[in-house]
């Protein structure tokens, strides 16, 4: 009888401890795949006040798309588009940088450049 009782708490355990792995698993299958955001610099000359607040009206503008795709409301939009806009300062050169930095000293008052 102590033989069937450990075998069928075994199991029990074992359910158990694959039920939370079980639903990850399907919680990751229902979000889908990453909001992917294109932000075209090719034509801006980012040096340029003029240029560099067009961009970073182009990077608020990607950050609420691809924010508001994940369903995010107030703080958590808001965290989400710092973290966005993080990125994309990490996904420029140190060039691309460098002349935001340019521009907002020219009166470009964007913050992009602070980061």
């Amino acid at each position: 009888m102590s033989k069937l009782i450990s075998r069928v708490a075994a199991i029990a355990a074992l359910a158990l401890a694959a039920t939370p792995i079980i639903g990850l698993t399907a919680a990751h299958a229902a979000e889908g795949p990453a909001p992917v955001a294109r932000i075209p610099v090719g034509d801006l000359t980012l040096s340029d006040p003029a240029d560099a607040r067009q961009f970073a009206r182009r990077v608020d503008l990607a950050a609420r798309e691809v924010c508001d795709s994940y369903g995010n409301k107030a703080i958590a939009a808001r965290a989400c588009v710092a973290d966005f806009k993080s990125e994309v300062k990490d996904a420029l050169s140190e060039k691309q940088i460098a002349d935001l930095r340019m521009a907002n000293r020219a009166g470009a008052k964007i913050t992009l450049a602070f980061y």
